[in-house]
């Protein structure tokens, strides 16, 4: 079982159209699954969830592409607990399609996107979306998580 929970704060200057594009991003979503809560007057947090390996995809490619598969394994290995893992990346760069990761939301000025991936085996899963690195190559495993 693989869940993941992607949350993002909607601020009143940013275009909701533009939210949603930095949502699929990380993930394919329909605009329907989006789950909106106002937070107070002009402010929102738009809420999805995505199972299974496939709404992984776009990050495993992107890490790889973007050559930050050793970096990112040292964040998510730190950030992981028993059955989980919670992140943060930077909004504005997500909008680009890029990964970056906080460490705090001050590091997104608009506001951090926040991750959490859940898994009945999150080391599985984790060795699998960022395996050990060799001169900056990824060794990958010869398993797919469920």
């Amino acid at each position: 079982m693989i869940k993941i929970s992607i949350k993002i704060e909607v601020n009143p200057t940013e275009d909701p159209e533009k939210i949603v594009g930095t949502l699929n991003n990380f993930t394919n979503i329909k605009q329907e699954d989006i789950v909106i809560d106002k937070i107070s007057e002009g402010y929102f947090l738009y809420s999805v969830t995505a199972n299974g390996r496939s709404a992984l995809q776009s990050m495993f490619d992107r890490l790889r592409s973007q050559q930050i598969v050793e970096s990112a394994r040292k964040h998510l290995i730190n950030k992981s607990r028993e059955d989980s893992v919670s992140f943060m990346l930077n909004k504005q760069a997500l909008y680009v399609n890029r990964f970056h990761f906080c460490h705090s939301p001050d590091e997104s000025p608009m506001g951090p996107v926040w991750v959490k991936i859940e898994s009945d085996n999150i080391i599985r899963l984790l060795e699998y979306l960022v395996p050990h690195t060799i001169k900056g190559h990824p060794q990958e495993v010869n398993y797919l998580p469920e």
